[in-house]
């Protein structure tokens, strides 16, 4: 009898999403003679959707996925859905979405991953193969998850609610992830979790976990993202500043300036400290790329905030920035909040925020003109096959911008000496250096 299973899987969401979708294709490949993987839809026996649920948006477009590949979708096929949709809404979208044929409703990939081989009346095998991965994108660049869940408290965020208290995963299970992955290629391994300062497993935090994976994986570039404000310790900086291997780039999500923003949001950081810890990181990381993420239209901002929130942007000039407008879910805490700010002034002040980054991006980036840096070369350009694109150190996979090539060969996944000829708002131009 034919042992074979052929799969469709979409993971939406974050990279710590798509860390939870390959390890439960791993486990699942495990249970066949023989796997397969197909973009098209209409040649899978099993559909898989990993969701995102942490905002109204993220929800609509899990919906929506959901709804266009049941549209499709065969009576011989099944359509199975886990994830932060299940978790957050529970077994009232059996009855919302009866095009789905199962949901699971578990946070861990092993258990996921056992759930659906008991659909399909497959042996559980999670136990055996629960450091696997199915890489699904490039090879090189890959992200590894160290915790799930988060036991901070923010007013805004319905991650403890959807995923639970934060979990650690031993630094062995971690270690052992990566060096999988290295084995098959990979140069760069970047660090997710909820809260990467919040990471402990026993006696070893994160200034821990960095020093064993520098020690016993041979990865190229470690990338720290994630990074908690009131959780950067003169250690981890030192450690940084020590280790050329870590990638010299932090993101540090601060949501907000404004003392009383900030004690609204109900984060640790206090105005006076984010200053405290900028100036740490400057003075041990002086060269240091930083990344941050805001929130804009939080119930209760008002001018004065935004004024103290766009000052400390221009104060720390950080290369990165993301900017999103707050999202008024009901079941979390800030729903009941009063003093919520309309639309309108809320898409102004974001556009303000982003109209000032691309002036100090677009500063800092004209700053490596004439210098030689190192790229991770990601193969030709989807705009043109003329050129190559890649990513500095700086540049943070999906998130930040890219390093464009128009001059040398070299091959995919290569890591290569560039030097930079041009600097735009967001992205950068070179040329590979013999």
């Amino acid at each position: 009898m034919d042992d074979s299973i052929k799969i469709h899987v979409t993971s939406l969401g974050c990279p710590k999403n798509l860390t939870d979708t390959e390890r439960v294709l791993a486990i699942i490949k495990r249970g066949f003679e023989n796997t397969l993987f197909t973009k098209d839809s209409k040649d899978a026996e099993l559909i898989l959707v990993n969701t995102c649920a942490f905002i109204e948006d993220a929800v609509s477009e899990s919906v929506e996925t959901i709804l266009e590949l049941s549209q499709v979708k065969r009576k011989d096929q099944r359509l199975v859905v886990f994830g932060c949709l299940p978790l957050r809404y529970g077994r009232q979208l059996e009855g919302l979405l009866p095009e789905v044929d199962s949901f699971v409703f578990h946070v861990e990939p092993s258990s996921i991953a056992s759930k659906i081989l008991n659909l399909l009346n497959k042996k559980d095998v999670s136990a055996i193969s629960q450091n696997e991965r199915v890489i699904t994108g490039r090879p090189w660049q890959v992200f590894v998850k160290v915790s799930d869940g988060c036991s901070n408290r923010c007013t805004y965020c319905l991650i403890p609610k959807i995923r639970g208290n934060l979990r650690c995963r031993s630094p062995e299970e971690i270690v052992s992830e990566i060096n999988g992955a290295v084995e098959i290629g990979a140069k760069e391994i970047t660090l997710v979790a909820q809260d990467l300062t919040g990471y402990k497993h026993g006696s070893t935090g994160l200034v821990e976990l960095v020093e064993k994976i520098l020690a016993e994986t041979e990865v190229s570039w470690l990338r720290l993202m994630y990074l908690y404000p009131d959780g950067i310790t003169d250690e981890l900086l030192r450690l940084i500043a020590s280790q050329k291997r870590i990638c010299n780039y932090l993101d540090i999500p601060i949501q907000h300036a404004s003392p009383k923003v900030l004690k609204r949001m109900g984060r640790g950081s206090s105005s006076l400290g984010l200053d405290e810890t900028m100036e740490r990181i400057r003075r041990f990381l002086p060269d240091a790329s930083l990344r941050t993420t805001l929130m804009v239209g939080f119930p209760g901002e008002e001018e004065e905030d935004f004024k103290i929130l766009f000052e400390f942007i221009k104060r720390w000039r950080f290369h990165h920035l993301g900017c999103f407008i707050y999202s008024d879910e009901e079941e979390a805490p800030s729903h009941a909040f009063r003093g919520k700010v309309n639309q309108e002034t809320a898409k102004r002040r974001k556009q303000q925020i982003m109209e000032l980054q691309k002036e100090i991006s677009s500063s800092i980036n004209r700053g490596f003109v004439g210098k030689e840096v190192e790229v991770l070369v990601d193969g030709y350009c989807q705009e043109s096959d003329l050129l190559l694109c890649g990513r500095t150190r700086f540049q943070a996979p999906g998130v930040d911008g890219i390093t464009y090539i128009n001059k040398g060969i070299t091959e995919e996944g290569a890591l290569s000496r560039v030097r930079i000829t041009e600097a735009h708002d967001y992205d950068l131009v070179g040329e590979i250096v013999d």
